[in-house]
């Protein structure tokens, strides 16, 4: 047998798998497609409402002085700064800023003076834009002509200093459990189909239930060790910040984000009789849905037809709950919608899993 002859066996096994070879085919086009529209294709501009919170009763005297009419009609004064970030966590604002009590002072002696600007989680490539825009509308000359020296503080609602990071993690943490756990249902499902263990399940006196909830249980512990590991690892390293509200939240957030995807993953996996067949379905489902999902760039930087698309994986509420909770520090009240959409879409998959298991396992 020479070396073209095994190349060939090779190959035909590889053609003989119909649905692996039209994932393979389908997913390079998908790739490139996805990649192709999901930026934009300018840099386009930055909208929204800045949220203000003084402690300059001065400032808040003579702000219209101070800025222009199409600046202040952008502005939201709020009385406190938990107001501010609870407006942030809601959407109403891109971007927060904190006046201090000597900035009028300051101003009118010409002495350097910094505000604290706090960039929205969803969106912080927008929401430093238009801080700077902010402190550069603040640093014009003014009736001296006199340059003033206004300067900004990006930091986190806690006070801790801002970075790119505080905004990926999150959807890191989610993004990496969630493909820890779908690689590992092609092991636990189609892998034992082939060594023909499954089949020693199926016969023994178990429910199908009972069998799709044990191994949506394994992996759901599986995911819930890496995002543990992912965790340690974003506060040892990369100085991220939990307070012990906030730490629960995200344990439940991630464990809820990783059981949403079981059910989908247990359907795949079972439909697939081979485990080459199954990572590659499941490579062509997930990693679209990484860049989609707004983990490493901001939705609302895409294209609106690419938002639609995005809103449709369960990723995209997991990351977004995330980001409010670490870098927000806020609760129920602002997350309860990505809650019951991730609760909603793991009772839904989990329970066709379950009815669906012993007919998609069967040759």
């Amino acid at each position: 047998m020479s070396i073209w002859d095994i190349a060939w066996k090779d190959l035909k096994t590889f053609l003989r798998g119909k649905t692996r070879v039209i994932f393979s085919i389908l997913m390079p086009i998908i790739m490139m497609l996805m990649l192709g529209f999901i930026f934009p294709k300018t840099g386009g501009s930055y909208s929204g409402n800045i949220g203000i919170y003084s402690q300059d009763l001065i400032f808040n005297a003579k702000v219209e002085k101070l800025l222009p009419a199409t600046a202040t009609n952008k502005m939201i004064f709020y009385n406190s700064k938990q107001d501010l970030i609870d407006a942030l966590a809601s959407g109403k604002i891109m971007v927060g800023a904190v006046i201090p009590k000597d900035f009028s002072l300051s101003i009118a002696l010409n002495r350097p003076v910094t505000m604290d600007v706090i960039p929205s989680p969803a969106n912080p490539q927008a929401g430093i834009m238009m801080g700077q825009m902010l402190v550069g509308m603040f640093g014009q000359e003014g009736a001296s002509n006199v340059k003033q020296n206004v300067q900004s503080n990006l930091i986190n609602a806690d006070g801790t200093p801002f970075n790119y990071y505080d905004f990926t993690v999150p959807g890191l943490m989610a993004m990496i459990a969630i493909m820890s756990v779908m690689t590992g249902l092609a092991s636990a499902i189609t892998r034992e189909r082939e060594l023909g263990t499954l089949d020693g399940v199926m016969v023994t006196p178990i429910s199908r239930g009972s069998i799709v909830i044990g191994k949506v249980l394994a992996q759901t512990i599986r995911g819930f060790v890496t995002a543990m590991i992912i965790l340690a690892i974003s506060w040892l390293f990369f100085g991220v910040h939990f307070t012990g509200i906030s730490l629960l939240w995200t344990i439940f957030l991630l464990l809820l984000g990783t059981f949403s995807f079981i059910g989908v993953g247990v359907m795949i996996t079972a439909a697939m009789k081979e485990q080459e067949t199954a990572m590659i379905t499941m490579t062509t489902i997930t990693f679209p849905m990484m860049f989609f999902s707004g983990v490493f760039f901001p939705i609302q930087q895409m294209p609106q037809m690419m938002q639609y698309i995005a809103y449709i994986f369960p990723l995209t509420y997991a990351a977004d709950a995330l980001r409010n909770v670490i870098t927000l520090n806020v609760g129920w009240n602002f997350i309860w919608l990505d809650v019951v959409i991730l609760a909603g879409f793991a009772v839904v998959t989990s329970l066709v899993a379950t009815f669906t298991f012993q007919k998609l396992t069967q040759d």
